[in-house]
């Protein structure tokens, strides 16, 4: 049990309420946890939106989702962004154990439910439309608008309330001043994917 909770590492955990939300907000997939009819895990990915505190996404009205929705409606959420690799030669020689990699992920367990209002529907997939789509080029979603009328009723819109949120945000944390400072600047020198990203994260922990 000792071991347990040395591997719970609060250095990794944010407080900043801010900062997670944005994240989540700014993330372009998640991952849905559900367990099948045979009792099997089931990771779903899909694109999704973070509104008021639950994450809703949409599918057809039927199908697997639909009906463990119905079901069991206990599910979980993850979302995680891989930011940059650090090989193991940039803090030690020789030694492959420290390679290691940057990143943020949330974890989400809450109760899965169904939304069924149509102004509800409407409101939300503009809110996906202008989070996925945002330079524009189509109609505003409306209830009374004949264009969406159809795929309104036949969408269906599922929504996750969050009961237990758990973050890891990994950028170095643990390391020396001085070694934060070594990676910063070897993060900045490679500059691929999101390396400047890290170096600004791993920033404000400096």
């Amino acid at each position: 049990m000792k071991g347990r909770d040395i591997m719970r590492r609060s250095e990794f955990q944010i407080e900043n309420q801010d900062e997670i939300e944005t994240f989540i907000k700014n993330a372009e997939v998640g991952h849905l946890g559900i367990v099948d009819q045979e009792g099997y895990p089931r990771i779903v990915p899909l694109n999704y939106i973070y509104v008021d505190g639950s994450i809703y996404f949409h599918g057809a009205l039927d199908g697997e989702k639909f009906e463990l929705y119905q079901s069991n409606p206990k599910v979980t959420f993850s979302i995680d962004v891989p930011y940059s690799i650090i090989p193991s030669y940039w803090t030690a020689k020789d030694y492959a154990c420290p390679a290691s990699t940057f990143f943020k992920s949330v974890h989400i367990r809450g109760g899965g439910e169904i939304v069924d209002d149509l102004n509800d529907k409407a409101r939300f997939l503009q809110l996906f439309m202008e989070k996925y789509q945002p330079e524009g080029g189509y109609k505003e979603i409306a209830v009374d608008d004949p264009l969406y009328k159809k795929a309104l009723i036949e969408v269906t819109l599922f929504k996750v309330s969050v009961e237990k949120m758990e973050t890891k945000f990994k950028f170095g944390q643990t390391l020396s001043e001085e070694m934060k400072r070594k990676i910063v600047d070897l993060l900045n020198e490679r500059n691929i994917g999101l390396d400047r990203e890290t170096a600004e994260e791993m920033e404000k922990y400096l």
